[in-house]
């Protein structure tokens, strides 16, 4: 709805009108007001009746917002219905003898927000963001270790969660619980989240978390590599094997086992069996990892392991 306050036009120019359109007068949480000024004035002011800007507490030091050019914007970050007040002034003379016209309109601020922006878990020094996927699923990808104070770390599969929404009305539950910032969640399960609006609206969202897959143990003729582990970079790994002066490097079958059974390696999208396939290490060499989520095959999480053969 259009709110229009028309001003009577035989009035002196020196008389301000406050006239003012606005665009809605229900809006949602953080959703933009336009407010046009179409009055005269020589200045114009909005008190919206939030904190610091309530019309009827201009004597305590509440004070309203100007419009620039007749045009005014704003959003509301806390629901409620708000009392939004044009004050239209003009001056006699250069500034002195002020008179003043006011209109007002109810605004309802409805808060319906159940939108997860983030979600994600601070381990050490970074915050791991998961990946919105379809359906209202979530993917956090966790490294299985961290490079940390020239220490690669383990991390657990118990973290603490956080959560990135526009209301701080909005109540979340994990698996019916009311979340805690301070609770470690067990993620090695799937986890059900209900996101609750100050309205009433709910939404489920699902929550899995996987490790980056890596390899457990590598050894080529025999020999182990020596995984070389990124401080920043959790999805490419490098690895390096040194063999004995003369091996034949050319077509070499690594003995390789990766973190869960499940996970799955390739070289140029082909298969990789431990102990079966030959590789030629004479050339660079990348593997892929694919693991996936037990029961959401859908869930998928890629590594790269560059491998470089070298001889004594």
């Amino acid at each position: 709805m259009t709110l229009l306050f028309i001003a009577c036009e035989d009035e002196s120019s020196a008389t301000p009108y406050a006239r003012m359109t606005v665009d809605k007068t229900t809006l949602q949480l953080n959703e933009s007001m336009v407010v046009k000024f179409t009055g005269i004035a020589d200045q114009v002011a909005i008190f919206t009746r939030d904190e610091s800007h309530n019309y009827e507490l201009r004597s305590q030091n509440n004070t309203g917002m100007v419009v620039n050019k007749g045009v005014f914007t704003y959003s509301y970050s806390v629901p409620g219905t708000y009392r939004v007040v044009c004050v239209a002034s003009t001056y006699l003379d250069l500034g002195k003898d002020m008179r003043v016209d006011t209109a007002s309109v109810i605004v309802n601020v409805v808060d319906n927000v159940t939108d997860i922006d983030k979600l994600s878990s601070k381990i050490y020094y970074d915050e791991i963001y998961a990946e919105e996927k379809e359906n209202d699923e979530w993917l956090l990808m966790l490294p299985y270790k961290m490079r940390y104070n020239n220490k690669d770390l383990s991390i657990s599969m118990s973290q603490k969660l956080n959560f990135s929404i526009a209301s701080d009305s909005t109540k979340v539950f994990i698996n019916d619980r009311l979340y805690s910032s301070n609770t470690k969640y067990d993620l090695s399960s799937p986890m059900d989240i209900l996101v609750e609006a100050y309205s009433g609206t709910e939404r489920h969202y699902k929550l899995y978390t996987c490790y980056y897959p890596e390899f457990k143990s590598f050894r080529v003729a025999g020999v182990a590599g020596i995984l070389d582990r990124s401080a920043f970079d959790y999805t490419t790994f490098d690895l390096y094997v040194t063999l004995p002066e003369g091996t034949d490097t050319g077509a070499l079958v690594p003995v390789f086992e990766t973190l869960s059974p499940s996970d799955k390696v390739y070289i140029n999208d082909v298969e990789q069996i431990s102990g079966s396939s030959a590789v030629d290490f004479d050339k660079a060499v990348s593997y892929k990892l694919v693991s996936s989520v037990d029961g959401a095959n859908e869930m998928e999480v890629v590594s790269t392991v560059n491998v470089m053969v070298t001889l004594k």
